[in-house]
């Protein structure tokens, strides 16, 4: 189909968000990560509260596309089981009691609801599968056909990392732009083999070898992007960042102009926003909005 072009710039009317870093090199960020020792049906349940939140928060922030997408939460009770959320519910309706308890076999072994309520994507199956099978020090992943993800994916290239964020930080006495790019850029990957939607072993596996070890998101060639993390706080974290990452790629080859950072800027940068733990509390905001606007009804 031909492709037309006009004068006017399109304006995006996706919701704006923006994660903060916090502190500086000599005033800590954040404190570590501590997960309060619950008993196994209290520790389902907040899960399964929580990932109906993200779903909710994927909505909110316009990453929803008719019945694509999914985000996937590893079962504190058995480590070889996720919750899903079933097939074709609206992001922005989802129940904790709607999701689904899957095995690494695909079999549905607790949750949703009998008959239609049981069904999920299988796509989604199939990928995240296999990466919480093939990565156990994850905990979630989350996917989606996002617009500006969408986009870049089908460049079929990784990012330059230059896309700088409005947040400034303290760091060595002097005032610098934290680089969003380079605060987990040595952890983005690229898929660069489109097999077609995935259903088969081969395929998600393929796309498990392309994460890697270390690797926190991916773009995936025409397909969209995905991230990963070890709590589902970071994972959606993550998401939010490449999103938004890419959006600023695709404006920045509009404009002609790119000046990627020198590799140790990147690795200072990496070193001190990066990590796990700074990606959960970035989350904190979006969860603590959802609850706030909905009441907590994700939660039924």
């Amino acid at each position: 189909m031909p492709v037309t072009t006009s004068s006017t710039t399109a304006i995006s009317t996706a919701p704006r968000l923006k994660l903060d870093v916090r502190g500086g090199q000599n005033q800590p960020r954040t404190e570590p990560i501590v997960i309060p020792q619950l008993g196994p049906e209290e520790a389902r349940r907040q899960a399964k509260e929580k990932l109906a939140a993200a779903y909710r928060i994927f909505h909110k922030l316009g990453y929803d596309f008719a019945v694509a997408g999914h985000i996937t939460l590893r079962d504190p009770v058995d480590p070889h089981a996720f919750w899903l959320a079933p097939f074709s519910i609206p992001f922005d309706h989802v129940c904790a009691s709607d999701l689904l308890l899957i095995d690494h076999n695909g079999n549905v072994i607790a949750g949703g609801k009998p008959g239609d309520g049981q069904l999920y994507n299988a796509a989604g199956f199939a990928i995240h599968g296999a990466l919480h099978m093939g990565r156990p020090d994850i905990n979630a992943a989350a996917h989606a056909h996002s617009q500006f993800g969408k986009a870049f994916s089908a460049m079929g290239r990784n990012l330059d990392m230059a896309s700088h964020v409005s947040s400034t930080t303290i760091v060595a006495d002097k005032l610098l732009s934290i680089t969003e790019a380079a605060a987990f850029s040595e952890t983005i990957r690229l898929y660069n083999e489109f097999g077609g939607v995935v259903l088969t072993d081969e395929e998600s596996q393929r796309i498990v070898n392309a994460m890697g070890e270390h690797g926190k998101a991916m773009i995936l060639r025409n397909h969209g992007i995905i991230s990963v993390g070890k709590t589902l706080e970071s994972a959606i974290a993550y998401y939010v960042r490449l999103e938004q990452l890419c959006e600023s790629q695709l404006m920045a080859d509009a404009a002609g102009v790119s000046m990627p950072l020198e590799e140790r800027d990147e690795t200072d940068i990496f070193a001190l926003y990066g990590g796990e733990e700074e990606a959960y509390f970035e989350a904190q905001k979006l969860f603590q909005a959802i609850e706030r606007e909905t009441g907590g009804a994700y939660k039924l």
